[in-house]
């Protein structure tokens, strides 16, 4: 388990560097999500990374950590969190994703914390202060701005498929941050993370079976695989160690500030390799996203648990 109690609150620089390089690794993910949806089923994508990422981080559990007993407890919630994080969200966020820019998409994902705010408020009763409503306001109003481009009638009756499933991916990974909430009770975070990826890959198996009988994995580009293993060891792997190892080092609210440039890396990377343009829309409801969700967490302690997805 990460102890917070024997956290350094300052950290050195090497654990920074891990930390920037993780929002980096995150934000490369829907630049690579975005050149391999087109390619091929997204059950068999998300099997795929999912196998490759669940046997990796199985080894670093069992290097890393002494893993004596699992909690009966913990089956159903691995389950929901299997179906929800890798399953649902990853069949959003590909299809979303073929349809919209990556930098878009990137933005929009960024306000699954002001999700989980809202959801806990509604589920477990958890005060709304004013200061955090502020925040969701804002982070809502600049999410808006970026799924309508600036144009808010779409919002009567335009709205993309493409910013639906994005849509859907948040509300995907907002629950599963809730459900992996009731697992860090019992279990570590890698742990966590492990379980809800090996029930999701298995999950996985009978719809990338039917999804094989009309998209077969043929003729598939070398660029396909490559981005492939980048999402599975990526985002999935070294990401997610990067930031449980911040969190050890510097505490869950300072580790979790450094996520805000998820979508900022995601925007630049999406211009440089796909050559996405960086609207005005896109910049302002970016920035307003990102400074309603610190508000949002300001003096709090954030969840130290990420969407599997991610």
């Amino acid at each position: 388990h990460i102890s917070v109690e024997a956290i350094n609150p300052k950290g050195d620089l090497s654990v920074h560097i891990k930390l920037i390089v993780m929002a980096l690794i995150w934000g490369g993910g829907f630049v690579a999500g975005k050149v391999i949806a087109p390619q091929a089923g997204a059950f068999t994508i998300t099997f795929l990374r999912f196998l490759i990422a669940s046997v990796v981080l199985t080894i670093i559990l069992f290097r890393t950590e002494k893993l004596t007993s699992v909690p009966i407890s913990i089956v159903g919630f691995a389950l929901a969190g299997g179906f929800l994080g890798v399953g649902c969200y990853n069949f959003l966020f590909l299809n979303g994703i073929k349809w919209i820019e990556a930098g878009r998409g990137a933005v929009i994902m960024s306000i699954v914390p002001i999700a989980v705010a809202v959801l806990s408020a509604i589920l477990f009763k958890e005060p709304l202060t004013f200061r955090k409503f502020v925040g969701i306001l804002i982070s809502v109003v600049g999410a808006a701005m970026v799924v309508s481009n600036g144009d808010f009638s779409i919002f009567f009756g335009n709205i993309g498929r493409g910013e639906l499933y994005i849509l859907g991916s948040v509300s995907c990974a907002a629950a599963f941050t809730l459900i992996s909430k009731k697992m860090l009770d019992q279990l570590s975070p890698l742990a966590v993370i492990v379980f809800i990826s090996s029930f999701g890959t298995v999950m996985m198996i009978i719809p990338m079976l039917i999804e094989l009988q009309t998209r077969p994995l043929t003729g598939l580009s070398f660029a396909f695989y490559m981005n492939l293993l980048y999402l599975a060891l990526g985002p999935s792997v070294v990401a997610t160690v990067f930031y449980y190892h911040g969190i050890a080092k510097v505490g869950p609210s300072r580790a979790s500030q450094y996520m805000n440039l998820m979508p900022v890396f995601a925007v630049i990377l999406s211009f440089l390799f796909l050559g996405e343009e960086i609207t005005s829309s896109l910049a302002v409801g970016g920035l307003m996203v990102i400074g309603g969700i610190l508000i949002t967490n300001k003096k709090r302690c954030p969840d130290t648990s990420v969407g599997v997805g991610s």
